[in-house]
């Protein structure tokens, strides 16, 4: 019943908001060339992607934490086929699966410091899967005006209806296959473009 009514709401948010998107052409052609994408947001930044994105297949990673059985029914109930587990460290069930589909031909999505945090540091496993795959990965951030954020790790942010909301994608970035000291550099590359792209939506929606 809570996943329900959560999903209610957050349909009747995002249909609501006035949209502004940019960076989509950046993703055309993918489907066209049989090929798997790697995407990455921060968890906070999560709400307005996951009801965007709906419907084009795209398997976004969802924890066995508590908090993840909520998230799991919402993204069903959207249409979404997540992948259950933990993506944080090289062994996780979740990680391999995410490979697996890569490989396939599907997108994945990561929230790049979830589900535990700490805030806006990025973990590895989006970074690993590209590595290990050679699929584009993509990042994204949206920011909105009004917003509220909760008083959580992540800070997520939430907006009330017929707010103004702007998301921005960017990329592609091909990792190539190396070793850990050269992966770790790259982990590093990929938080500072996170974080800023973060930093450049939130200033343009606060000047728009």
């Amino acid at each position: 019943m809570k996943g329900r009514i959560l999903t209610f709401i957050l349909r009747v948010l995002c249909l609501t908001a006035r949209v502004k998107v940019e960076g989509m052409d950046i993703l055309k052609g993918l489907g066209e060339k049989k090929r798997g994408a790697v995407y990455c947001l921060w968890h906070g930044k999560m709400l307005f992607p996951f009801y965007y994105f709906r419907g084009n297949g795209i398997r976004p990673i969802i924890s066995r934490h508590r908090d993840g059985e909520l998230l799991a029914s919402i993204a069903e109930r959207l249409g979404y086929r997540p992948i259950r587990g933990s993506s944080t460290r090289f062994g996780g069930t979740a990680l391999f699966e995410a490979l697996k589909c890569i490989e396939r031909g599907e997108n994945v999505v990561f929230a790049g410091d979830g589900p535990l945090g700490p805030y806006h540091r990025l973990k590895i496993g989006c970074v690993y899967a590209a590595s290990k795959t050679g699929a584009p990965l993509f990042i994204g951030s949206y920011a909105s005006k009004p917003r509220k954020n909760f008083k959580s790790w992540d800070k997520f942010l939430i907006f009330p209806p017929f707010s103004k909301v702007k998301m921005k994608i960017k990329g592609p970035y091909f990792i190539p296959s190396v070793q850990k000291k050269e992966l770790e550099e790259w982990r590093l590359k990929i938080e500072w473009e996170l974080n800023a792209l973060d930093k450049e939506v939130e200033k343009e929606i606060k000047g728009g």
